[in-house]
């Protein structure tokens, strides 16, 4: 084939000859797969390649960079902060059922067998409401927003939701008190009720848990506004959905 740079460039046309042409075999390639089933969120795992960009039929996921800086250093590089991802989101109106095309130029190398798309759902669900909270707007009345003591008689109210097909699987962490961090990293405050985990929660797909203290057996520190806290884990009802490549 003629060569595509240089001098003379509009003259020689353009295209792929030599170790040029063998060089592009190497980095670049293509496939097809089938989605994933259901509505869940997909992405695409890339974690067994190295620097590159992505196409999924004729859509641009963007570049990718699985490769990580060794501890060490590496020589000129210069990785400033901490940046590490291998899985990119498909949006599903990109996709179709079957017959999905995706482009790879890949520019270090890697293992492409090793691919896999997948449908991603929630895993965990955190949530913390204090028993000053205002309730839940579906619980108002048009008359309640005149009204402003209207929410004195209404109890704040937890909603915890799974994604569609799942379940809530078990209570991680749950306290009714002075509960201390956030989301995955919550611990108990100094007032804590001890039956805060007997939550009626486990095996729904969804929960709603009344701000009350005869809920946790009683007030458990009197005088102070209490919060609950809760981090729950989400299980599929049904195994999720993946292709691999």
């Amino acid at each position: 084939m003629v060569q595509n740079y240089g001098a003379f460039l509009e003259k020689d046309g353009a295209g792929f000859k030599g170790q040029d042409l063998i060089l592009w075999q190497s980095v670049a390639g293509m496939t097809f797969f089938d989605a994933p089933n259901g509505e869940n969120p997909v992405a695409l795992d890339l974690g067994s390649m190295g620097k590159g960009q992505a196409w999924v039929n004729g859509h641009h996921i963007g570049r990718y960079w699985t490769r990580v800086a060794p501890k060490d250093g590496c020589g000129k590089c210069d990785y400033r902060g901490h940046y590490h991802t291998s899985k990119y989101h498909i949006p599903q109106s990109w996709l179709q059922a079957s017959n999905n095309l995706l482009v790879l130029f890949e520019e270090t190398g890697g293992k492409p067998f090793e691919i896999s798309v997948k449908s991603r759902s929630t895993q965990t669900i955190c949530a913390e409401v204090s028993e000053s909270h205002y309730p839940s707007l579906q619980n108002w009345s048009p008359s309640d927003f005149i009204d402003q003591n209207s929410k004195n008689k209404m109890t704040p109210e937890m909603h915890l939701q799974c994604d569609d097909g799942h379940t809530i699987s078990s209570i991680e962490f749950a306290s009714y008190g002075t509960p201390q961090g956030s989301c995955q990293m919550f611990s108990q405050g100094q007032c804590h009720a001890p039956n805060s985990l007997a939550l009626a929660c486990q095996g729904k797909g969804s929960c709603v848990i009344r701000i009350l203290n005869s809920a946790f057996g009683g007030d458990p520190c009197r005088g102070i506004v209490k919060t609950l806290a809760v981090e729950a884990k989400c299980a599929p009802s049904s195994t999720t959905s993946s292709s691999q490549l």
